[in-house]
């Protein structure tokens, strides 16, 4: 057998030498293996830390709402009581136990020690009754009581089991007349309460328009309308002539386009015409009319008949109601805790008077129970907590409004913040001129992806909310309108500042083969002052402009605000800035990447720059575009410092989502998984009933996530299949 040597570790001996010349061991460190192994060591360690938390997400978030036994404790001092084990402590040996009954006084959870129990068995009949109202309550059935017209109480049922089959029978129909009831109170009441708000702010609208003064500049006769109107059909047509005119030349003059001046003067009679066409809708002759006091009272009289039919309807659903909860209120059951001997009361204020069968939402024997109908109660509270909305100030019922809301929110973000980070990205890549400019904007851009969360949600706050939103309700405060003629005035000006610095901008490029020369620099600047000034004179027209008083003068009158607060919009709008600079960053780097070589090869076929980034550069960037969107998107989703400012709540059931016109609710506040499990861990008032929820809203609340990504990362994996020409 051959002896192999090192190449590492042995030299060849020179021409002439005898044997071989060893030399000496090149070093660990010189080889990397140090790294080599503690690289790979912190990749171990992050991903045992990152499948430890989901793993510890997963089991504590699937055990939530698997039934548990019903103990009865006995204590040393003969205490009794019913309890379900929640948690154990090692050191002093303790159990906590859930023992519900909040309504009669009790501790809902109570630590018991060891020491101190006398004994503890199982009682066939104990039950956990899962409540519409005051959460749990433990206890033995009893009776159960039927109340006759007369309001009589009759047992029909006495003793544990006969009450068992006593709820068996009527517990279905008394929840069908709940959920009755309750619809009938949020929808049906809901839908003639709106219609009755709708016709009193008609009134309040026309009540305002009276109040108002005289419209500004007043509005035009029919004559000086249709000449203003004409005027502008007229300039328009004017425009798409001019734009015409090149089109007839030579055929060298086809392939260069229309001149200079002609494109100048071609967008000067684009602006005049509209100019002209916005002051004929303004001044129509029928727009705005001030409304006398015999019209405002006709208006009262049509408001109040109508009112008086929704009154009617209103009192038809209200005798409904009533109706349903005279037969609610004759099914009532005396179930009975073992430590005080009380009955579950129907209310608090009723402590004499059992609760109704309708008030269980679940009743849970599960001491009696067989491991399928455990399963049964473990898949039916799963559906509560996924199709229902919640109760018990969040601890009990489900989280629908949360995830329709946490939902709609990233999605909104996502399409809001896409296209705004990808036109960023395309100007800094493939327009902006490479300087320090655009490399301060760039630093500016990574900067503000490290400012903290919160202070977006100030900027929401105090822009979005209170100023934007404001402005959309009432337009700008009356005090600082300018008057009519003014207004004119800076409109022109605006629009002569627009032809100039169009113009400017034209003119500021050299002719084509040669350098630019200082007039074409001088232009440069001046085009880029003058765009200054249009921005400046743009939002000027829109804050002081003398012809908006807003879209909700009449709801912002009576205090109640419509964009003015928070909203969704608003913190779809926040957290898109939040994550503008991810999409940013990644778009950059994704049109970076590709090929040079593509550009010029469609440059080559005679495309333009345009067709060039929508024909080759977008394509080939998708997949880094949609990197930045799945980035964006899981930080988004994750966010709850922005959204306590700007539209997340601890609790509301109308949904940003509707069957209603507009069907899409963006001015209403909003549920958000995020802050629902701040809420439940930190401002719950019953903390040990939520913490089993913590785990549960955050396993939903990854589900959402990893979801959303999944489907982002699925698309994003066929269109890199398109541009490779494989297939996925």
């Amino acid at each position: 057998m051959t002896e192999t040597t090192d190449p590492i570790r042995v030299r060849s001996a020179p021409a002439g030498s005898k044997g071989s010349m060893p030399f000496r061991a090149t070093p660990p460190s010189a080889l990397g293996e140090p790294m080599i192994w503690l690289t790979g060591g912190a990749l171990v360690l992050c991903l045992v830390m990152i499948v430890g938390l989901v793993a510890m997400i997963i089991t504590q978030g699937i055990s939530t709402f698997w039934p548990r036994p019903i103990d009865r404790v006995t204590l040393n001092d003969g205490t009794v009581f019913l309890g379900v084990p929640t948690e154990f402590q090692e050191d002093p040996p303790q159990t906590l136990y859930r023992t519900g009954n909040r309504d009669i006084g009790t501790e809902p959870f109570r630590w018991v020690s060891q020491s101190d129990i006398q004994s503890i068995d199982r009682p066939e009949y104990a039950v956990m009754l899962e409540r519409s109202a005051w959460s749990v309550w433990l206890g033995i059935p009893e009776r159960a009581i039927l109340v006759n017209d007369q309001g009589e109480p009759t047992i029909v049922a006495e003793g544990p089991k006969a009450v068992l089959a006593f709820i068996d029978e009527h517990h279905a129909k008394a929840r069908a007349r709940w959920h009755e009831i309750e619809s009938l109170k949020k929808h049906d009441l809901g839908r003639v309460n709106k219609r009755i708000e709708a016709s009193r702010l008609r009134v309040r609208e026309a009540e305002l328009a009276t109040r108002r003064e005289q419209k500004p500049g007043g509005n035009f006769g029919l004559g000086a309308f249709v000449l203003v109107l004409g005027l502008g059909i007229a300039s328009a047509g004017a425009a798409w002539y001019v734009g015409r005119l090149f089109m007839r030349g030579d055929e060298q003059q086809q392939l260069e386009g229309p001149s200079r001046g002609m494109r100048s003067l071609r967008m000067a009679l684009v602006l005049v015409s509209l100019g002209l066409l916005l002051a004929a809708w303004l001044h129509a002759p029928w727009k705005d009319r001030n409304i006398t006091e015999a019209g405002l009272a006709e208006i009262r009289q049509a408001a109040a008949e109508r009112e008086a039919k929704y009154q009617d309807q209103y009192a038809i659903i209200l005798a409904r109601i009533a109706e349903l909860e005279a037969q609610d209120e004759r099914y009532r059951l005396e179930v009975i805790d073992p430590r005080t001997g009380r009955f579950a009361p129907a209310r608090q204020t009723e402590p004499d008077n059992p609760m109704r069968l309708s008030q269980i939402v679940r009743l849970v024997d599960t001491n009696a129970m067989g491991s399928s109908e455990k399963v049964g109660v473990y898949l039916s509270r799963w559906w509560e907590f996924l199709a229902h909305p919640p109760r018990e100030a969040n601890t009990e019922g489900g989280v629908f409004p949360v995830i329709v809301g946490t939902v709609m929110l990233t999605l909104l973000l996502t399409f809001t913040v896409t296209p705004l980070g990808v036109i960023a990205a395309l100007y800094l890549r493939e327009y902006a001129p490479q300087g320090i400019v655009t490399s301060t904007v760039r630093i500016a851009v990574n900067n503000l992806a490290g400012v903290p969360s919160i202070v977006y949600g100030v900027f929401g706050l105090g822009f979005f909310c209170y100023t934007v939103g404001s402005y959309i309700d009432v337009g700008s405060d009356p005090s600082v309108r300018l008057p009519a003629p003014w207004w004119w005035v800076l409109l022109a000006t605006t629009f002569l500042a627009f032809v100039a610095g169009y113009a400017a901008s034209v003119w500021a490029k050299p002719v084509p083969g040669s350098e630019p020369t200082t007039m074409n620099r001088v232009l440069a600047w001046t085009a880029r002052l003058l765009w200054v000034g249009v921005f400046i004179g743009v939002v000027v027209l829109i804050v002081r402009t003398p012809y908006f008083n807003g879209f909700f003068e009449a709801r912002a009158a009576d205090g109640s605000p419509t964009f003015g607060s928070r909203g969704m919009l608003w913190a779809a709008l926040t957290l898109a800035l939040l994550t503008l600079p991810v999409v940013i960053v990644s778009t950059e780097e994704a049109i970076a990447a590709v090929p040079n070589s593509m550009r010029e090869g469609s440059y080559g076929c005679g495309a333009s720059k345009w067709q060039t980034i929508r024909r080759i550069v977008l394509p080939g960037a998708m997949p880094g575009i949609l990197t930045g969107a799945i980035l964006a998107m899981a930080r988004g989703a994750g966010e709850v410092a922005p959204l306590m400012l700007v539209g997340a709540v601890k609790l509301n059931e109308d949904l940003p989502i509707s069957t209603n016109a507009p069907f899409l609710h963006f001015d209403r506040s909003f549920m958000h998984l995020g802050f629902h499990i701040y809420d439940l861990g930190f401002q719950s008032p019953d903390s040990q009933a939520a913490r089993p929820l913590v785990w549960t809203t955050t396993l939903l609340l990854l589900t959402i996530v990893v979801s959303l990504n999944l489907i982002a990362i699925i698309i994003r994996a066929r269109l890199r299949a398109r541009l490779s020409g494989s297939t996925v």
